[in-house]
């Protein structure tokens, strides 16, 4: 590696690099990047789905690990399978608000979801 000598090729294909991806952004549209938030419906669907079923599998295997560890079995089984399924689901929940709120729909200042209602003041008519 060099020592901080820029070659005038490096230069050139830096240059070559930003104008390739400027003309996909045009015609695809901007990416969400490094934004950790998927970029298809495919994507979307898989990771709601891996959420949920690490929620299941991580509890589910604490649960045992314990009932092997306690000689409770299935008590602690149950318990955690349960408390899993809760962590799955929050887990897809919240996924589902960051990728609302990522496209601009909805959401207020703490970050709750509207009820769909108007504000106050500001119903259909556009009347105070």
């Amino acid at each position: 590696m060099t020592s901080g000598n820029s070659d005038p090729s490096d230069d050139d294909l830096g240059a070559r690099l930003r104008a390739a991806r400027e003309r996909v952004e045009r015609e695809t549209g901007p990416s969400t990047g490094r934004s950790g938030l998927p970029r298809t419906q495919t994507g979307l669907a898989f990771r709601v789905g891996v959420e949920l079923a690490a929620g299941l599998v991580v509890g589910g295997g604490i649960g045992w690990l314990l009932d092997s560890w306690l000689h409770t079995m299935p008590a602690m089984t149950i318990v955690f399978f349960i408390l899993g399924a809760a962590a799955g689901i929050l887990n897809v929940y919240r996924t589902a608000m960051d990728i609302n709120r990522a496209a601009g729909r909805g959401g207020n200042e703490n970050g709750a979801a509207g009820n769909g209602a108007p504000k106050k003041g500001s119903d259909r008519g556009g009347r105070p």
